[in-house]
């Protein structure tokens, strides 16, 4: 897969044949990189715990994984036993080390499908790298591949990084998009959407070998697929009816709401994953983020103002409010509402929020 050179393995110790373990060395092995090793002691043990998980043994563990990987001709960097809250220190190492793919374990195993424990959800919400997720503890390489698209640019990526992966693990790649029901809330009030003709659905397959042609899919095994339903559900029974074996999709897309790193329907799928996920992230959600936040206050902004030029003067000091709620150093934010506390006549109020506008300024030059 391009573009990865370090992969950190977060490992829980549950398990001699720890899933994000296996997972981590197959990947390293198959892709030529190194990985860095790393276990978090949850801080939750309290300060007593050095008398019941000793870290010269804990080490000892990690030195022995460590041997076990160099023996699969599998480089390791680092070795690190680090003390704290896990989720936290697992995405703050990855961005210390220049980690390029975090791999943990789903952990909760329910009947035909695993789920995410606390620590794995927590570091897929806030990562900024890729994560795979492992499902189980084999230490074969995918042979089936499925990546949902929406066409959204996460989708994409994640499609170039399932192509990447197809090529070097010599794997049946299915593109598969999900032509959604009308959400059952508008459904139940407004009736479903008009059937799809044949003609809907030619359209949609061109829409969808289009965005696959952007790619070089040469030597791949390739199958382009669409359903209609529910997109976690289709994408689900996908998964389940071909007996996929890793699942490559974007954090976010077209559906999600912009605010949230990890969209609802990834989420939905990590809770009933038939098999290992790799959720890729926007390439760069930290730019992305600080669009999304000056888009935010600049719409709460620009509605305040215009209500309050309305006379709806209670209605623009909520606008303003929920955007200090977002950015309580928004200046501007402070300087409106001191406009509402003035038309409103309490110019008391109107000159705290001036004084609470212009000490941010100062602190800001």
């Amino acid at each position: 897969m391009h573009g990865v050179k370090k992969v950190l393995v977060a490992v829980d110790l549950e398990d001699d044949n720890d899933p994000s373990f296996v997972a981590g060395v197959m990947l390293a092995e198959e892709l030529g990189v190194e990985i860095l090793l790393l276990h978090v002691v949850p801080e939750i043990l309290g300060d007593g715990w050095t008398g019941e998980v000793h870290p010269d043994l804990l080490k000892a563990i990690l030195d022995e994984l460590k041997g076990r990987a160099e023996s699969a001709n599998v480089a390791v960097e680092d070795v690190t036993i680090l003390r704290g809250k896990p989720s936290y220190r697992i995405c703050q190492h990855a961005e210390e080390k220049s980690a390029d793919i975090v791999v943990m374990g789903a952990s909760r195993k329910r009947n035909t499908y695993v789920q995410l424990g606390t620590t794995a959800s927590r570091v897929l919400r806030n990562s900024l790298k890729p994560m795979w997720i492992a499902a189980d503890s084999s230490s074969s390489p995918p042979e089936s591949i499925l990546c949902p698209v929406d066409g959204s640019p996460t989708s994409r990526r994640a499609l170039a990084k399932a192509v990447s992966l197809a090529k070097s693990f010599q794997a049946q790649l299915t593109v598969l998009k999900v032509r959604e029901d009308l959400p059952d809330v508008y459904a139940s009030k407004f009736g479903t959407a008009r059937p799809w003709t044949d003609a809907d659905s030619r359209r949609f397959e061109s829409l969808l070998k289009g965005l696959v042609c952007e790619y070089d899919v040469t030597g791949i095994m390739l199958d382009i697929k669409t359903r209609e339903g529910s997109a976690h559900t289709e994408i689900l029974a996908e998964a389940s009816e071909k007996s996929n074996d890793l699942i490559v999709m974007g954090a976010e897309g077209t559906s999600d709401y912009s605010r949230s790193l990890v969209g609802s329907v990834t989420q939905r799928v990590t809770r009933a994953m038939p098999c290992s996920m790799l959720v890729v992230c926007d390439e760069d959600v930290l730019t992305s983020r600080l669009n999304n936040a000056l888009f935010r206050i600049s719409n709460y902004m620009d509605t305040g103002a215009s209500l309050l030029n309305d006379g709806k003067t209670m209605a623009s000091l909520a606008e303003y409010e929920q955007c200090l709620m977002d950015e309580p150093t928004c200046a501007q934010a402070w300087d409106g509402m001191a406009n509402v506390y003035e038309a409103m006549g309490d110019l008391n109020k109107a000159d705290r929020c001036k004084d609470s506008a212009s000490r941010i300024r100062e602190n800001l030059l």
